[in-house]
């Protein structure tokens, strides 16, 4: 590989990183994102219970009044409250839009990944790697372009675990040898 190719399957690379940080990124939120909801799901489920419970005891009178009125309203108003701030932010809807914007990344990460397979194994021409970047990239930028779902730090930190740590995105030689069926092994 002379250096000109190799300046740019360097920039190619770097490309490649920063989509596979995205992806997993947007995965790692979306995460988040579903199980703040499962946790709000269950205390409005609780609190709803509580608040019904609350009311069927009182009229059955079973509690004296002043001690299951106080106990009513504020469970009504943590109740409220709880039902307020699950319609404002739809955690739900926010999942599944870090999911759609992760599973976009994945596919521009693969394809960026089979350029870089494909100018290592010397398969295409300078011209060739320059049109396919750039049209890449210009992919890319549309995506970028468009509504991008916030992240968090916490997203962030979790996406370094998986990628860096845990090494997520990476298929070591064992793994191939035991998932890959021998006959498509090299």
């Amino acid at each position: 590989m002379d250096e000109q190719t190799k300046t740019l399957f360097r920039l190619i690379q770097e490309r490649y990183v920063k989509v596979v940080w995205t992806h997993k990124i947007q995965l790692c939120q979306a995460a988040i994102h579903s199980k703040k909801n499962k946790r709000r799901n269950g205390t409005l489920a609780f609190l709803s219970c509580a608040v019904s419970a609350a009311a069927i005891t009182h009229v059955l009178k079973w509690l004296p009044a002043e001690i299951m009125v106080p106990i009513l309203a504020v469970l009504s108003l943590i109740l409220t409250f709880f039902t307020i701030l699950y319609k404002s932010d739809n955690l739900g809807k926010a999942a599944s839009e870090n999911e759609h914007l992760a599973a976009t990344m994945h596919d521009l990460r693969n394809r960026y990944e089979s350029l870089l397979a494909d100018i290592k194994s010397e398969q295409l021409t300078k011209e060739q790697i320059i049109v396919r970047r750039d049209a890449l990239e210009h992919e890319e930028d549309l995506i970028y372009s468009g509504i991008v779902p916030a992240t968090s730090s916490e997203a962030v930190d979790a996406a370094s675990k998986a990628l860096k740590a845990n090494q997520d995105s990476t298929t070591t030689d064992k793994e191939i040898e035991l998932l890959v069926s021998d006959n498509l092994q090299i």
